[in-house]
């Protein structure tokens, strides 16, 4: 076993694999539901009026009158989640990010991965499925990362994904990791598709000072 990441673009998906995107887009950009989902659990915890408040504090109103449906400038997420941690505070704001995560785990899985794979590797055994699975989403990194490196490898019992330079940490400082949005997508997909015991936690975070943000995912029972 390798003791580095293994790179997103190593990875070509099989005829019958996953397709969890369309085509690669330029280095910067972020999928719209980084924007959508976030607004629709900001909604969902705090009110219509919350929403409004923070898009408009973030510079992001625009995306409130004109619903992404494209990919957007990563600089745009990156400032609804600045201005999201000032306003409700690390706390709550995880809260709102987590569930924006788990949102657009649900978006996945009802539009990117095609039910056949589905089916395909829920009965695979655990560390096969959560193999392909992880390639799939290294292959299709650009859409959520943007300007970022995603990297993954696996170990004992699970895995552990990184994100070098993610834009979600960019430039941050704080004493608890701040990409709760990304840990909660990765953990419903996981759930729906390796194991319903999957948990994904944030380990590392370069907001806290490591030199990347690092998940674990582990598929096996506590």
């Amino acid at each position: 076993m390798s003791s580095q990441p293994e790179r997103a673009a190593t990875f070509s998906p099989p005829s019958a694999a996953l397709t969890m995107g369309d085509g690669p887009d330029a280095s910067g950009r972020i999928g719209p539901n980084a924007i959508t989902r976030l607004a629709e659990a900001i909604e969902s915890l705090h009110g219509e009026t919350a929403v409004r408040e923070l898009f408009t504090a973030a510079g992001q109103a625009h995306h409130l009158e004109h619903r992404p449906a494209e990919m957007v400038d990563e600089r745009d997420v990156i400032a609804l989640h600045r201005a999201g941690r000032r306003r409700f505070g690390l706390t709550a704001f995880a809260e709102i990010a987590r569930l924006a995560g788990r949102l657009t785990g649900d978006y996945v899985l009802a539009n990117r991965i095609p039910s056949a794979a589905q089916r395909l590797l829920r009965p695979l055994p655990a560390a096969l499925s959560a193999r392909v699975l992880v390639k799939a989403i290294g292959a299709h990194a650009w859409t959520f990362v943007g300007s970022g490196e995603f990297g993954f490898k696996p170990r004992r019992g699970g895995l552990l994904l990184t994100i070098q330079d993610s834009p979600l940490a960019r430039d941050e400082r704080a004493d608890q990791p701040l990409c709760d949005y990304y840990s909660a997508t990765f953990e419903r997909i996981f759930r729906e598709l390796v194991s319903t015991q999957a948990r994904v936690e944030e380990i590392s975070c370069t907001a806290t000072g490591a030199a990347a943000c690092c998940f674990d995912v582990s598929y096996r029972p506590h």
